[in-house]
Formats: C-alpha cells, structure tokens, sequence
C-alpha cells in the first residue's frame, strides 16, 4: 500500500511541476519575439525584416493590383499603402513584437517605429481597414474621409473573393505545441 499510494503523490506532484512549467512558459512568451531594424515593405500590410517576412497584425490592407475609384478616376490603392508603408520604413528602425505566425508562415506582428505603431497609423490615414484591431483609427479615418474612405473601393477581403486569390483568414497566430496544450486545457 505505501509504494503505491508514494508512486501516486510522485505522479501528482509531477503533473502540478508540468503544469507549472507550463504557466510559466505560457506567462514568458505571451508577447513572443522581439525584432527590430531595417525594414522593407512587401505590400501595404506585409514587410521583410532580419530575412523574416512578418505580416501586421489587426489590419488589411488591398492587394497591389486593386484599383479604387477617386473622383470617377481609378486609383491605385494597393501599391498607394504599399509606397506609405515603404515611406514609414524608411524613416527608421523598426521594432516588431511578433504574436505567432499564419497560414502563410508569416510572422503576425505589432511593429513600430519612431512614429509609432504601423497598424494604427495606415489604418487612421485610411490605408488599410481594421482587421481584429484599429476600430477607433477607423471610425477617425471615415469620419475624415481619409485614404479608402473617400473612394469606391471593395474591403480587400470582399476583392480577393472577387478576384479568386486566397483569403487573408482573420489575424490568430497558430497556438504551436504550448499553445495548442493550454489551449486543450482551456487556458488560452
């Protein structure tokens, strides 16, 4: 009897080590990696940095060859957040807190600069749209009229269905083996 009952309190002392470990784990990586430099714009909601192709979090913006009518006249307004992306790259360093990656093997991130976070500023310039984040900059941006929103133009995901290019799922990182773990045991 007493061999069995000390094999059950060791076991049960291991689960609750394991468990441990794993608040930690999930409490020290809750944020993910932080990267920071010189940064390139891919498109208006993706960049390169450190060789990692990292895709900004809670926006969208339209693809590079959707065309949004300005004043009856088609308006180039993928490359438009393409070239104001580029334009914020360019004035510095960027750091970027990455959150996970997507089905595309992007890193999801929240990136800044100097000037700020690159979301909030081309979701409240009306470049991009709110996507799981930035609903505040995008009530300013079409209260202003600003960017998009002083055109005809298809939300990007309604355009990729349209054009038959692959939807941009909604920006959840994939959880990985710790992730999918607390996420089982209802801790995520």
């Amino acid at each position: 009897m007493g061999f069995s009952r000390r094999a059950r309190d060791i076991g049960t002392a291991v689960a609750i080590l394991a468990f441990t470990a794993l608040i930690v784990a999930r409490i020290g990586d809750a944020g993910g990696e932080t990267i920071a430099g010189a940064a390139r714009a891919a498109d208006g909601d993706t960049l390169t940095l450190d060789g990692h192709r990292i895709r900004l979090a809670g926006m969208d913006t339209p693809e590079m060859m959707q065309v949004c009518k300005r004043d009856g006249a088609d308006w180039r307004c993928g490359v438009a957040a393409r070239s104001r992306l580029a334009e914020l790259l360019r004035a510095g360093p960027v750091t970027c807190r990455t959150q996970g990656t997507d089905k595309y093997s992007r890193w999801l991130a929240r990136c800044e600069t100097g000037a700020g976070d690159l979301g909030a500023r081309m979701v409240r310039e009306g470049l991009a749209v709110a996507y799981g984040d930035y609903e505040d900059e995008e009530r300013f941006a079409r209260a202003e009229r600003k960017g998009l929103w002083g055109t005809e133009f298809d939300m990007p995901q309604q355009w990729r269905r349209m054009n038959g290019r692959p939807q941009e799922d909604a920006h959840e990182a994939e959880p990985g083996f710790l992730g999918g773990i607390l996420g089982t045991l209802g801790l995520k």
